[in-house]
């Protein structure tokens, strides 16, 4: 079962993990111009709108959406070695997981003069949207988006995942049509009536969004996938647990747990094996996230299977990107990023990327 939402010129091959940021991209990156040989240029950011591009550093101010987790400092280490390869500086801003501090933190960014260039992981898209795809602009700001898209095209596919006024967007592995993929797999593979919870980040958050949108396609197609319950928490293994906890205990009957990132996985399987409702013989784990926990618990036959994700792929190929606007060189609209599902029949063919 493997679900390609698009090729692009890097994988998650064997042998490969952080081999990606390094090998695989070793081609990829800007070096900056010399000042006697650069000539300020402008930067097309679609609809007649553009920034200016320089021959000073870049100095990028890197907007994440919280560093709690190892995905996230997997994008972190991603973004910061792609800025050493380019020669660029670049900042992180931490609002843990909060739309209204990290919109805050835009506007200082902007505001401060210090920044030329911002990556946004952006909590709140839409929130987000008019200061990154415009104010940024208006202060020749030139803004990368990845992961998770803005300006309320979060359930948008291909191109349309790109915002004007922004430079590029590179992701789209946890967009709506790859959840819906997922999910729609997962139905297909368990017939018949199924009891399912759905475990999922915060409310505003692009994958939340994608994945409630991914469920009501996959329930107009498999009416007898009943989801009992869907839990939102702040993706972590503590909050995993502790929110699944009640629910494996109201719904001992469930069939299957479907959870949209490994580390809430990893604290609903604690859950499971707590209640017992792991060694009751009808409940079914599955994953998106790929980490190297999930790839563990798919050995162990903990859990079912699990779905890649690139986080450190993801930053390092949108801070080359920014490198390589503002030498003068064309970039790509929209990078999807290629997505496999592990099952224990392939596992051993891949490797985590966190």
């Amino acid at each position: 079962m493997t679900t390609m939402f698009a090729k692009l010129r890097f994988g998650l091959f064997a042998g490969t993990a952080f081999a990606l940021g390094t090998a695989l991209l070793a081609g990829a990156g800007t070096t900056p111009a010399r000042a006697d040989d650069c000539k300020p240029h402008a930067i097309d950011l679609g609809e007649g709108k553009s920034v200016m591009g320089g021959c000073g550093q870049l100095h990028i101010a890197f907007l994440v959406a919280a560093t709690n987790n190892t995905h996230l400092q997997a994008a972190i280490k991603g973004a910061k070695e792609a800025a050493q390869k380019i020669g660029a500086t670049l900042d992180v801003f931490d609002p843990n997981w909060s739309p209204t501090v990290q919109y805050n933190q835009a506007q200082n960014v902007i505001s401060s003069g210090k920044y030329n260039a911002i990556l946004g992981e952006i909590n709140d898209g839409n929130q987000a949207c008019k200061i990154l795809s415009e104010t940024a602009r208006e202060h020749n700001v030139l803004v990368a988006i990845a992961n998770e898209p803005i300006c309320d095209r979060a359930a948008n596919e291909g191109d349309a995942l790109w915002a004007p006024g922004t430079l590029n967007f590179v992701g789209g592995s946890q967009g709506r049509g790859p959840f819906r993929d997922w999910i729609m797999n997962v139905a297909k593979d368990n017939p018949g009536k199924q009891k399912v919870a759905v475990v999922t980040g915060p409310d505003l958050n692009a994958n939340t969004i994608n994945t409630d949108l991914a469920l009501k396609d996959v329930k107009a197609k498999y009416p007898d996938f009943d989801v009992v319950a869907v839990v939102r928490t702040d993706y972590s293994i503590v909050q995993g647990n502790s929110k699944t906890l009640p629910l494996f205990q109201a719904h001992p009957d469930l069939t299957i747990l479907i959870s949209n990132y490994s580390d809430m996985t990893r604290g609903a399987v604690q859950a499971a094996k707590q209640t017992g409702a792991l060694n009751n013989g009808h409940l079914k784990i599955y994953d998106s996230g790929g980490n190297i926990w999930s790839f563990q618990a798919v050995k162990a036959g903990q859990i079912e299977g699990t779905r890649t994700l690139l986080p450190y792929t993801e930053m390092y190929e949108a801070v080359i990107q920014l490198g390589d606007a503002w030498a003068g060189k064309p970039v790509p609209r929209t990078t999807p990023l290629e997505v496999h599902d592990i099952t224990k029949d392939n596992v051993d063919k891949y490797e985590p990327q966190y």
